[in-house]
């Protein structure tokens, strides 16, 4: 099934760690020479439909999220089976979760108390006037589960070109609307993490190209899923919920957690990632096609071409060779791109595996009025796309 996500996919959020290590062999991975650690948030997309609120809200939106094919799985082995997952209450980076574990345990009730869902008690009063405690059970709602917070590991092959993606540890967000503004006439969507299923690292090399069959038997989520990844700095100022820790963490760190403004470019050189993808494609060490067409193969002078300038060889790069278009190209423009690939779940583990089908650069070109220079509109222009 060729299931294609739309528009509605768009990333709010992507930042990443890089570390850098002398003990490990030189280019290892042609991003960096040990690890690229990824965050960033993918969204289902909804249905949305409106209901009466109030007199403030006449038709408030509620949306229901389609999400059932990850999320009533991954609920019902978490609900059902007692599987471990951990606090969402994370306060740190990807490196800190890789080398110091996962958080504290959480567990069911901890769970539907984020989803506000569970047991509560609730009081009648009889005819006689005496208080009667009426307990009641309120099921958690799985369509508000808006997105999927991932934290990754990356790793493209500086031989080879392939390119693999593991996912370290992931959360469900739920969204849902806070009901104490809505009752003072003031509308505000809330975020909240609600668990954490921890991967770790993998067990095994990531210097391996990685084949469906390597999870045959697996639950196939999705063939062919389409999101777009921005690769420039763009705060995402709605806040996601968790309890404040009481271990010591720097005011800088707190503040990205708190208010989800990450630098990407702090921990991420994304002209290093264009150029390698770039530099790939033209040695034939992956295939480039035309977005629109992929029977269409762009030849080398098509790929120069479409980024818009000559290439020369940078041999400064630390021996690496990196083949770079030339300092005018302006790499700002070249600032997203659309995964598709295939999802894999698997009801033991609970780990999400992803195969990298294709990669589209996609250009941005901002258009301005002519005599007020006032902003007009966003046109983006997909270049190529790197067949995996």
């Amino acid at each position: 099934m060729n299931y294609y996500i739309q528009a509605t996919f768009l990333i709010l959020y992507f930042s990443t760690t890089c570390l850098f290590s002398q003990a490990v062999k030189k280019n290892n991975n042609a991003l960096l020479p040990r690890n690229c650690y990824i965050k960033y948030i993918y969204n289902f997309p909804y249905k949305a439909s409106t209901v009466y609120y109030s007199d403030h809200f006449p038709d408030l939106e509620i949306r229901k999220h389609e999400n059932s094919e990850i999320i009533f799985p991954l609920f019902d082995v978490i609900f059902k089976e007692n599987y471990p997952v951990y606090n969402p209450n994370f306060w740190g980076n990807v490196e800190d979760l890789v080398q110091n574990g996962p958080p504290d345990l959480i567990d069911t009730n901890g769970i539907l108390l984020y989803m506000h869902a569970g047991w509560d008690t609730g009081f009648s009063i009889s005819i006689n006037n005496q208080i009667i405690p009426q307990p009641y059970y309120t099921p958690p709602d799985f369509h508000d589960i808006s997105g999927l917070f991932f934290f990754e590991t990356w790793y493209i092959d500086p031989d080879k070109g392939f390119f693999n993606k593991h996912v370290i540890a992931y959360f469900p967000i739920r969204e849902y609307w806070n009901e104490y503004l809505l009752q003072a006439g003031q509308a505000e969507r809330l975020r909240r993490l609600v668990l954490m299923v921890y991967t770790g690292l993998p067990e095994s090399k990531r210097n391996k190209s990685i084949s469906k069959n390597k999870y045959k038997g697996y639950n196939l989520l999705y063939s062919g899923i389409e999101y777009e990844m921005g690769l420039y700095n763009r705060p995402y100022n709605k806040y996601l919920y968790r309890d404040n820790s009481k271990a010591e963490i720097s005011d800088q760190e707190f503040n990205e957690w708190q208010y989800h403004t990450f630098d990407f470019y702090k921990h991420f050189d994304a002209d290093r990632f264009l150029k390698v993808i770039t530099q790939h494609a033209l040695t034939g060490k992956v295939t480039a096609v035309e977005p629109a067409n992929h029977a269409k193969v762009l030849t080398r002078e098509d790929i120069i071409a479409r980024i818009r300038d000559d290439i020369y060889f940078d041999t400064e790069d630390d021996g690496d060779h990196i083949m770079v278009p030339p300092a005018s190209i302006r790499y700002d423009n070249l600032n997203s791109i659309v995964f598709n690939e295939d999802w894999y779940f698997d009801p033991v583990s609970l780990n999400i595996y992803k195969i990298i089908n294709s990669i589209t650069i996609v250009r941005t070109d901002y258009q301005y009025d002519d005599y007020t220079g006032d902003f007009m509109r966003a046109i983006k222009t997909p270049v190529l796309t790197v067949i995996y």
